[in-house]
């Protein structure tokens, strides 16, 4: 597991950069577009990541096909973070964060031990970043992100509080 304190420096970024890509490009884009748009600001800010990296779902032991998480930070370390494993980036656009993408990100969680590539062996945290969208302007929030960060640990999925 990463360092609660290191996880939340990485969150207040996260948040920062993808609330910037929002407020510079305005609501109404699809999820590929703001992932582009945090992925140059990743870059912008020397953050070492994978985009749409395949990793195999396992039931019973057995392959059922691979899917692609949206984001993978692999450890680093940085001038504003360290992350001693890997973290999961899972990204929707939507009015608010809803259960079906923590479910998502939960059955990535529990999936990533058990593909073969090490840099997924100690996988145990992930963020869900959403976009928010709306049918209208005034719908839609100043801070036009939000941001989950969760663990699973001993089989048990929890919420990290960010604040």
């Amino acid at each position: 597991m990463n360092n609660r304190k290191e996880l939340l420096k990485f969150a207040n970024l996260l948040k920062k950069l993808a609330n910037n890509t929002y407020v510079e490009l305005g609501s109404g884009f699809k999820e590929d577009t703001f992932q582009k748009a945090l992925s140059i600001c990743f870059r912008l800010y020397n953050i070492d990541y994978f985009k749409e990296t395949n990793i195999e779902i396992f039931f019973k032991k057995e392959s059922l096909g691979v899917f692609r998480l949206d984001f993978l930070i692999p450890p680093q370390k940085h001038k504003s973070f360290t992350l001693k494993n890997a973290i999961v980036i899972e990204t929707k656009v939507s009015v608010s964060i809803k259960n079906p993408a923590r479910l998502q990100l939960k059955n990535y969680l529990e999936s990533l031990p058990k593909n073969k590539s090490e840099i997924f062996k100690n996988v145990s945290e992930g963020f869900i970043l959403n976009w928010h969208d709306g049918d209208n302007a005034e719908d839609i929030p100043k801070e036009g992100v939000d941001l989950e960060l969760w663990s699973l640990k001993s089989k048990k999925f929890k919420e990290i509080p960010i604040k």
